[in-house]
């Protein structure tokens, strides 16, 4: 698995020289070709490569030389390794080969990333705006949760672990270096596993139980994560001025109360709620803090679901992407010139000076600073609709006096006509019957017919004198020849009024 020479004129042939720089064009384990150099830090170099059987660009770490013989630095880059074996998740950078070379160089093949870390985005911009810290912070905590519940906790998060990658447009949050990760699932003779008492991490982000050289856990690792969120928000970590002292800032994260983002940062801007997530997440008790990355992820899109209810916070913020990728060109606040978004959620954009000296389009404005409310065009249209409206009113109301009748159709017109004459034959039976029996048979047709003008016809032949006349008054039963059937019109009465 020797670096071998390519085919390329000039490239040099030969082995990693003594500080571990392997040849540009040559091809390491006889497949990825070395093309440029990354960067180097102090575990190993990082090269641009290329597989050169599939044609697919990646990165290439190389563990120094010197560090080859080291057991601690190659378990190390062995534990990388495994915990990136257990690990598949976008917000995780992908290893897709783990080798050695004969002399005993370990490699990792990456997911050769563009963008900046958020170390380097930091530095150069110090604060963050709110929306756009949350978003970050959401995508590291996507990635840690994935590699909790694969057993693997990262135990070095920082600025210069996260990166910034920008793919097809699009922001996308990625963990790196998962270096000195714990295997909790692990075996006690696993490179993952740490002596007792030993302290491993950055101290300005390390948790309490980390700085005692405790029990280290996923809480570890949301406590890491909340001290990224104050500091990019705040532009400093809780405990800042302890940088220059390592001691004092382990004892500070031990012991001392941290400070409210409020009283470190007071012109900041922040949603309700987020003060206490961040509380939440730098309480000194593990089993106290925020339980797990699920848990963190609810709370901080509880606090964006009530931002943008009530609109608290910054509500708009200016076209001006927040990051850079290698190479492309900056204006003059520093940023580039896309709008790259993190995963699924909203990127929002760094806002610099007050609220006030921001244009009228890019901010809230109040009704009293807003121009004209309503386009004029609109009123005009309302105006037509309105008139349109009350002539369709004084149209109805013509058509609907007395002498207008809707026109029905020939079914509808002759169950009409059918109607009438039933009921018109049944009250001529009602009243000219020749026997009171014969005049008390039409009280039940006339009650299945329902017609309620049947009502005051049967009122006034509850009573009928022998001479033919009749009534709705009272007489003696002897004088009324329709005594028969008195008891019958009085309930045809009452059901068809009912």
């Amino acid at each position: 698995m020797a670096a071998s020479s390519s085919s390329s004129p000039g490239s040099d042939a030969a082995a990693d020289d003594d500080e571990g720089r392997l040849g540009i064009g040559s091809v390491l384990d006889s497949r990825y070709r070395i093309d440029a150099l990354i960067g180097t830090g102090g575990m190993g170099r990082v090269y641009r490569g290329e597989h050169t059987g599939i044609g697919r660009a990646v990165a290439i770490k190389v563990l120094h030389q010197d560090l080859n013989r080291n057991r601690e630095a190659a378990q190390r880059f062995q534990r990388e390794a495994i915990a990136y074996g257990r690990l598949d998740h976008p917000n995780i950078v992908n290893i897709y080969d783990f080798g050695v070379l004969p002399d005993g160089a370990c490699y990792l093949v990456m997911e050769l990333l563009e963008g900046e870390t958020l170390g380097a985005r930091l530095e150069r911009d110090v604060r963050l705006p709110w929306r756009e810290a949350l978003d970050i912070l959401r995508g590291v905590l996507l990635g840690l949760r994935h590699a909790h519940d694969r057993g693997v906790v990262h135990r070095d998060i920082k600025p210069d672990n996260i990166y910034l990658a920008v793919k097809d447009g699009d922001l996308i949050i990625k963990l790196l270096d998962f270096g000195i990760a714990k295997l909790r699932a692990g075996t006690t003779d696993d490179p993952a596993s740490t002596r007792a008492g030993l302290t491993v991490g950055t101290p300005t982000y390390l948790s309490p139980e980390q700085a005692v050289g405790g029990e280290i856990t996923p809480a570890s690792d949301l406590y890491s994560a909340t001290v990224l969120l104050f500091e990019m928000l705040a532009g400093r970590s809780p405990f800042e001025e302890l940088a220059k002292d390592p001691l004092a800032m382990l004892g500070a994260h031990v012991s001392r109360p941290p400070p409210s983002l409020s009283a470190v940062a007071p012109d900041v801007e922040l949603p309700a709620g987020l003060e206490s997530v961040i509380a939440a997440g730098l309480v000194k008790v593990a089993a106290e803090r925020i339980r797990s990355a699920k848990e963190y992820i609810g709370q901080i899109d509880s606090v964006l679901t009530a931002a943008r209810r009530y609109r608290t916070g910054p509500v708009v913020t200016p076209s001006v992407p927040a990051l850079a990728a290698p190479g492309a060109e900056l204006d003059g606040s520093g940023a580039s010139a896309g709008e790259p978004t993190p995963g699924s959620a909203t990127q929002a954009l760094p806002v610099t000076g007050t609220l006030s000296e921001l244009p009228q389009a890019a901010r809230a404005v109040s009704i009293a600073e807003a121009g004209e409310m309503i386009p004029r065009r609109w009123l005009v249209i309302g105006g037509i609709v309105i008139v349109l409206l009350i002539i369709g009113a004084v149209l109805l109301t013509v058509l609907s006096d007395g002498n207008y009748k809707p026109a029905t159709s020939a079914g509808t017109g002759d169950a009409t006509a059918e109607r009438d004459l039933k009921l018109k034959a049944l009250l001529d039976k009602l009243q000219n019957g020749k026997t009171c029996a014969a005049r008390k048979a039409a009280i039940a047709p006339l009650i299945e017919l329902g017609d309620p003008r049947a009502i005051e016809p049967l009122r006034a032949a509850r009573y009928r004198t022998a001479g033919g006349s009749g009534g709705g008054g009272g007489g003696s039963g002897a004088d009324n020849i329709n005594a028969c059937l008195v008891p019958d019109a009085e309930a045809a009465i009452k059901a068809l009024s009912s």
